[in-house]
C-alpha cells in the first residue's frame, strides 16, 4: 500500500487512480474512527473504474493505518489534510464522497473550492456532529474529559473516542446554524433511519441550509450509520452514477 506524508508529518495509507480523458476525480473521505478501505470506499472505487473517473482515498491522521496517533490528531489536522490533497494532488474537477465526518469535511471543501468541486455524495453525513456529542455528554464523561482529556461514546453502531483537542478544533469549524451554506453543486444525501450516531431527522434540517437547487435526500428505513447493507450500497452506486452523469 502506498503511503502519503502530509505537511503535518502524519503518514497514512493512500490510493490515487488517475482519471481518463480529463474526467473528474472522486475524493472519498471516511468517517470519524473509521478508515478508507471498507465496503463503501471499495464500491466507490469500482464505480470510478467503470466510469473512467479518478479516485483518491486515504486514512486521516490517527485513523486506520495511523491509528496509534489518534490522540495527536484533531479536526483541524483532518481538514488540512483534505485541503492539501485538493490543492497538491488532484488536478482538474472533483466529486466529493464523504461518510459521516467525511460528509462534514466534504461540505467545507465545496464551500472553499466551489469552482473545482462539481458534486457531493454524503453518506450519513454528519456536519457539526461535535455539537450533538457535546449535548449528550454525561457528568461522568465530563469529569473523565477534564481528568484525562478524552472520553468514550458507545452506541449500537460504533465506539468513539472523543478528545478535548477534537472538541476544540471541531467547534472552530462549525457550519452556521442560522445562515445558508454556500454549496451550489448537485448533492445526494443518503441517511439510514436506524442510525444510532446521527439522528436521521438531522439530514432534513441541514439539507435545508444547502443553497444548491439540486439536493436529493434518500432515507433508508432499515439502514444504520454504517450504510454498508445491500440497500445502502445499491443507493450509493445509483447516487454516485447520477452525480457522475451530471459531471460528464
Amino acid at each position: 500500500m502506498q503511503k502519503y506524508t502530509f505537511n503535518s508529518h502524519f503518514a497514512t495509507d493512500f490510493e490515487h487512480i488517475e482519471p481518463k480523458n480529463n474526467l473528474p476525480t472522486v475524493l472519498y473521505l471516511h468517517g470519524f474512527c473509521s478508515n478508507a478501505w471498507g465496503r463503501k470506499p471499495e464500491t466507490v472505487k469500482n464505480v470510478c473504474l467503470e466510469q473512467g473517473f479518478g479516485l483518491v482515498r486515504f486514512d486521516f491522521a490517527g485513523h486506520g493505518s495511523d491509528v496509534e496517533n489518534f490522540e495527536k490528531a484533531d479536526f483541524s489536522v483532518w481538514k488540512n489534510q483534505v485541503f492539501e490533497i485538493i490543492e497538491n494532488v488532484i488536478s482538474g474537477n472533483i466529486i466529493m464522497v464523504g461518510s459521516s465526518m467525511g460528509g462534514w469535511l466534504s461540505m467545507l471543501s465545496v464551500i472553499k473550492y466551489p469552482d473545482r468541486i462539481k458534486g457531493l455524495v454524503g453518506l450519513a453525513a454528519a456536519p457539526n456532529f461535535v455539537k450533538y456529542f457535546s449535548d449528550q455528554i454525561t457528568s461522568e464523561q465530563k469529569q473523565e474529559l477534564e481528568h484525562s482529556g478524552k472520553f468514550k461514546i458507545i452506541n449500537n453502531d460504533f465506539e468513539y473516542t472523543i478528545t478535548a483537542r477534537f472538541i476544540e478544533t471541531a467547534f472552530a469549524s462549525l457550519l452556521p446554524s442560522n445562515q445558508p451554506w454556500n454549496i451550489n453543486c448537485p448533492v445526494h444525501l443518503l441517511q439510514g433511519m436506524r442510525d444510532a450516531s446521527v439522528p436521521w431527522r438531522s439530514v432534513l434540517e441541514y439539507s435545508s441550509h444547502i443553497t444548491s437547487p439540486n439536493v436529493v435526500v434518500k432515507l433508508l428505513k432499515d439502514s444504520n450509520h454504517r450504510l454498508n447493507d445491500e440497500t445502502a450500497i445499491s443507493e450509493l452506486k445509483t447516487s454516485l452514477v447520477n452525480i457522475v452523469n451530471i459531471c460528464k
